[in-house]
């Protein structure tokens, strides 16, 4: 346990460069009291990314397995767009009223607390939010169902069933 804490603090001190570039592009400027500000500014990011890492540490742990659906996001990007300007099209030249519906979809979502678990409920829900026409409201892990928003009834998609999905 302690050379996670130790880890973790060598994580967050290597984020202080990383926040203070954030600041710089923020601010847009080099002058000298914006510069200094932003070292406290990122100090104090940094020691707060430490603190609720400390108290509340990420269990996400994804198998390769599970990474390699995300090639599928591309596509499903692409697809959504297409689908999106086809839908609002229509209900602008009043063809078809555009559709939306929630759905709830049985998912294998796994233990609450299995690092592996909340990967796969983690790569589900961005996968799908990532994509125009579809928006993860939750994965409930007790009840094993995933509520998201969708424009449109589509079939599930290959990515989402080999995460857990179940049609």
């Amino acid at each position: 346990m302690k050379n996670v804490r130790r880890l973790n603090g060598l994580y967050a001190a290597a984020s202080l460069p990383i926040f203070y570039l954030f600041w710089i592009v923020f601010v847009g400027t080099f002058s000298l009291h914006e510069l200094l500000i932003g070292v406290i500014g990122a100090l104090l990011a940094a020691i707060g990314l430490f603190v609720i890492d400390y108290c509340y540490p990420a269990r996400f742990s994804p198998r390769f397995a599970d990474l390699l659906t995300l090639w599928r996001v591309p596509w499903y990007l692409a697809a959504g767009t297409g689908k999106i300007f086809a839908v609002a099209a229509k209900d602008l030249f009043g063809i078809e009223r555009a559709k939306s519906v929630f759905r709830v979809l049985p998912f294998d979502a796994g233990k609450k607390d299995d690092p592996h678990a909340v990967a796969r409920r983690v790569l589900g829900a961005m996968g799908m939010t990532v994509t125009p026409t579809t928006i993860v409201l939750g994965v409930n892990a007790g009840d094993k169902e995933m509520l998201f928003h969708e424009m449109g009834r589509a079939p599930i998609p290959q990515m989402l069933k080999e995460l857990g999905g179940q049609v």
